[in-house]
């Protein structure tokens, strides 16, 4: 009998406190982080967000042979990369190689991607180009979101 009762004591103060607070914690929890990301991620955010045309910047980076840059341009269509073109500025001829090889397989990468979705971190072989690459993002982020 005292198990009984304290069972049903327990259970009522704690389940019936518990279940429903667990169960609209749940959607709650749920809701807020689903509207926040609808405007910051969604794609009417992307297209608000990033004016559609044609943008271009230098990004730099270091590298064993000294400093290195390289031009980016790209296109923006419906808040996605419709175009993008990387142009080797190295001076140095190892530095050149790996931008040129960088150059070549970037398009793959980002191309019907927004400017947020980009993470380049490495394109055929050429891990320090997407440094450069990714300065020149930033940049282009800042004027076309103006």
């Amino acid at each position: 009998m005292l198990i009984t009762a304290a069972c049903g004591s327990s259970e009522g103060s704690d389940g019936g406190s518990t279940t429903p607070a667990a169960t609209s914690a749940a959607p709650t929890s749920d809701a807020p982080s689903a509207d926040p990301a609808t405007p910051d991620a969604g794609v009417g955010a992307e297209e608000a967000g990033y004016a559609d045309g044609d943008y271009s910047a230098e990004g730099s980076y270091s590298n064993p042979g000294g400093e290195s840059t390289v031009k980016v341009a790209l296109t923006i269509s419906d808040g996605t990369i419709s175009k993008v073109d990387v142009t080797p500025e190295a001076t140095n001829g190892t530095s050149k190689q790996y931008q040129t090889q960088f150059a070549g397989g970037i398009a793959d990468q980002v191309v019907g991607k927004s400017l947020d979705d980009l993470d380049v971190s490495k394109v055929a072989g050429s891990s320090l180009t997407s440094k450069g690459f990714n300065d020149a993002i930033d940049q282009i982020k800042a004027e076309a979101g103006a």
